[in-house]
């Protein structure tokens, strides 16, 4: 596993460094809805940009579709929005699309408070659409309002950081994707806070889940690891199904109505996470709850650590029928009170950071 961690972290550099390269010869070019830029809309900008430019949307109300189906980093400009009353929004203009919809592999969008338009239709309005595309970064925006606050459909090797996902149906939707990377990001108050659906290979560290009906939702995916995520005050903290071989390693489960529940999944790996729930596990198949030398802490363990070694004596039973045992259950006495006190400061800095920084560099 210390292999694989060292593998995810340079993934997530290399799609870091990726994303501040820019082309020679790249134009910036300017977007105000005053007037004062070269083009008045988003949209505009778009149509009238090169493979390789940088778009930079000034603070204001935008209301349109924007599709985008060349590589180019679309910026709200960080040198004027830097006030926080002073941020650019981008309204849906038509329930029929998508806010942005993305066709074009290696485009950036960073810094945008993002609205879905009027409703009217059936059919899920998306804050941002990947579709069919690679190597995109989405960094620092906060999405309200929308069906779904991004979606990543068909699509490989992304990079999601610092995103705020509120108010919606699924905060973040990963739907047949593979090796995309989620970070630091937080989805609270939606129906399904992260989403993965025949989804393999991705990656989510340090996210935030709270306050959604499910926190993430693993609907027949596999090989996704998840670590350092925080996931609170949800119905379901992770709800599998039909979920196998997915990694969750050092999370925090807090609050949550029930922490982890899976049902027709098999071969998940589950150690080194802090549980206390009003209901920690169930478990309907047969996963793995401990590695060779740790299990997980569980707030309601009645175990006793009579050689002092930090696990516990006796194995914590998720279920006895499916022989889902952690059985080497991590034993701290004072660890309940330290998951109340970090998760509450890591969601709170998490939140404050990305409604207050959506907008700079």
């Amino acid at each position: 596993m210390k292999r694989q961690s060292i593998q995810n972290i340079c993934i997530i550099f290399l799609f870091v460094l990726g994303a501040t390269l820019t082309p020679a010869g790249a134009t910036a070019i300017t977007v105000d809805s005053n007037g004062g830029g070269n083009y008045s809309s988003i949209q505009e900008a778009v149509n009238n940009a090169q493979n390789g430019d940088t778009i930079l949307v000034n603070p204001g109300v935008y209301q349109e579709n924007v599709a985008v189906d060349k590589e180019l980093t679309i910026l709200s400009n960080p040198t004027l929005s830097a006030n926080q009353t002073n941020r650019t929004y981008v309204i849906g203009a038509g329930s029929e699309n998508d806010v942005f919809d993305i066709y074009s592999n290696n485009v950036n969008i960073k810094g945008f408070y993002i609205i879905g338009g009027p409703s009217g239709t059936e059919r899920d309005e998306i804050g941002i659409n990947l579709k069919g595309v690679e190597n995109c970064s989405l960094s620092n925006n906060a999405l309200v309002l929308n069906d779904i606050g991004i979606s990543i459909n068909g699509s490989k090797s992304n990079y999601l950081d610092n995103n705020l996902v509120s108010l919606g149906k699924d905060g973040i939707a990963l739907v047949n994707s593979n090796d995309n990377v989620l970070s630091n990001n937080t989805v609270t108050t939606n129906s399904n806070g992260i989403l993965l659906n025949n989804s393999v290979n991705n990656t989510l560290v340090n996210n935030a889940a709270d306050s959604n009906m499910i926190g993430v939702l693993l609907g027949m995916s596999q090989g996704n690891t998840f670590t350092y995520n925080f996931i609170m005050r949800n119905v379901y903290g992770i709800l599998g199904q039909g979920a196998k071989s997915n990694y969750m390693i050092n999370n925090s489960l807090y609050l949550n109505d029930v922490g982890v529940y899976f049902t027709e999944s098999a071969d998940n790996a589950i150690y080194e996470n802090k549980f206390s729930n009003f209901l920690n596990a169930v478990d309907e198949g047969k996963n793995i709850w401990n590695s060779d030398s740790k299990g997980n802490f569980w707030s309601n363990y009645t175990g006793q650590d009579a050689d002092g070694n930090g696990v516990g004596d006796t194995p914590y039973v998720i279920n006895q029928t499916t022989e889902s045992i952690d059985y080497m259950p991590l034993f701290s006495g004072n660890t309940s009170v330290n998951i109340s006190i970090n998760t509450s400061e890591n969601m709170s800095g998490n939140t404050s950071e990305n409604m207050s920084g959506n907008n700079s560099m």
